[in-house]
This record gives C-alpha cells, structure tokens and sequence, in this order.
C-alpha cells in the first residue's frame, strides 16, 4: 500500500468483526502496515482474518462489562487503542411488514447498541491520551433507505451514522476522530462475473466495488492525515449515491 509509509508501524489497532464480510481484508490491510492487531470476534465468528500477525481474541458477550473486559485485554496485548474498526456484513432478511419483534431488537441489539458500547468504551481511552481514530463500516442501505428486505439493517446502521456523528462532536477537542463509510455494490455481493456487468450501468466508474477500495478508505480515516475530518459518512459506492 502506497502513501502511508510506516505511519501505522506500531500502532494499537482493534479490528471488530475482522472475522466477517471485508474484515479479513481491513485486518491484512493493517498488518501489511506493521500495525499491532487485534481481531476481536463475538460468539460464532468463524475468522478467515489473518492468523500468523494478528491476535484473535474471544468477545465474552454483549453487555458493557464484557466489552470493557475486552478492552481490557486488548491494552494488555496492545498498550493503547489507537485505533478501532466496526466491521458488520449486510443482512437480508425480509419484508419490513413481516419481520418479527424479536428479529428488530435481536438486529438492533447487535448492530446499533453493541458498536455503540464499544464506541464509547474505546472512545473513552482513547480521549484519555488525547488520540484516537474510529472507523464503522456501514452500508448505504442506512442512508438512502431504497433497499429492501433489510430494514432492521438499515435502522440500526442509519442509527450507527447519527451516533456517530452525535460522539464525533464530542470527543473532537481531544484528538479522537469518529467516521464512518457506506459500502454500496461490491464484488463480494456479486460473486459471478458474469451477473457483475449487469450493474454497471448504474455505476459511474463501471465496475464494482472492490477489498482494496475499503482498505484504502479505512487507512486513509484512521491515519494522522484524516484529522481534520470527523463526524463524516463516505460514500463508497463507485457514484451510484452521492450526496
């Protein structure tokens, strides 16, 4: 990765949910930088992330005793948190009208109030030393609102990029940035090239979204040059969705 020299050599990185989606990806991305990582993985995360530079640790569960003794323990691996990713897949589900109660609390439970205790509890070490860099990977469906069978999804990440911004104004004055980036069409998503080049038309750069595109994103948020932007969404979408 070209740009970033050995700015990251180092530093206290903590990857959630490095397991799934472009996790692996963020995680190597760092490692490739000489970042000390840790992958941090909740119940049921089978990780792909790498194995050989990075420590995996297990998330004991959701509460705020649990996440803070996660931080715990990744200080005792790392020293300070520097840096803190949010990584979630997209999930499809169904029908707004027909999703059960049950299924909205269990989706915004893990997908707005867990990334929330975690923000916070990094947040309040990193304001602590006067540094910090924190990243959520999103998904455009949280800000636009047109896809569907994801509305759980949407409304808890919809609620991530406002909370975001919410802590982001927060914290600035202590030299802790909070950003955020919407993903939209990625390879990942359409895995058969030969269904890939039916989006194309409406993407302006015609291609699909690709790993890299996402790394390149992550280190440029989370590096000293992105200091000067907080509270911000990045569309990551190729100009399919522009604000």
């Amino acid at each position: 990765m070209q740009g970033f020299n050995s700015e990251f050599a180092g530093m206290g990185v903590v990857v959630l949910g490095g397991a799934v989606g472009s996790g692996p990806d963020v995680v190597q991305g760092f490692v490739d930088m000489q970042a000390k990582v840790v992958v941090g993985e909740f119940a049921g995360e089978a990780s792909t992330a790498p194995k050989g530079n990075a420590i995996h640790l297990p998330i004991g569960g959701r509460s705020e005793r649990d996440i803070r003794d996660f931080f715990d323990n990744c200080e005792k691996h790392l020293g300070a948190i520097e840096i803190l990713v949010l990584v979630a897949p997209p999930i499809a589900l169904g029908a707004a009208l027909s999703i059960s109660e049950e299924t909205y609390r269990s989706v915004i439970d893990q997908e707005l109030l867990t990334p929330i205790l975690c923000i916070r509890d990094a947040a309040r070490r990193m304001t602590s030393r006067n540094y910090g860099r924190i990243v959520s990977l999103v998904s455009m469906s949280g800000k636009t609102g047109v896809h569907k069978n994801v509305s759980p999804y949407a409304a808890a990440k919809g609620g991530l990029v406002t909370f975001s911004r919410a802590i982001a104004s927060e914290v600035a004055a202590d030299g802790v940035t909070v950003n955020a980036i919407a993903v939209s069409l990625f390879e990942v998503q359409v895995p058969d090239p030969a269904d890939q080049a039916k989006f194309f038309d409406g993407i302006p750069v015609r291609r699909l979204g690709q790993a890299q595109d996402i790394v390149s994103a992550v280190l440029y948020l989370t590096s000293r040059n992105a200091g000067y932007v907080t509270g911000e969404t990045l569309n990551l979408s190729g100009g399919r969705f522009m604000d």
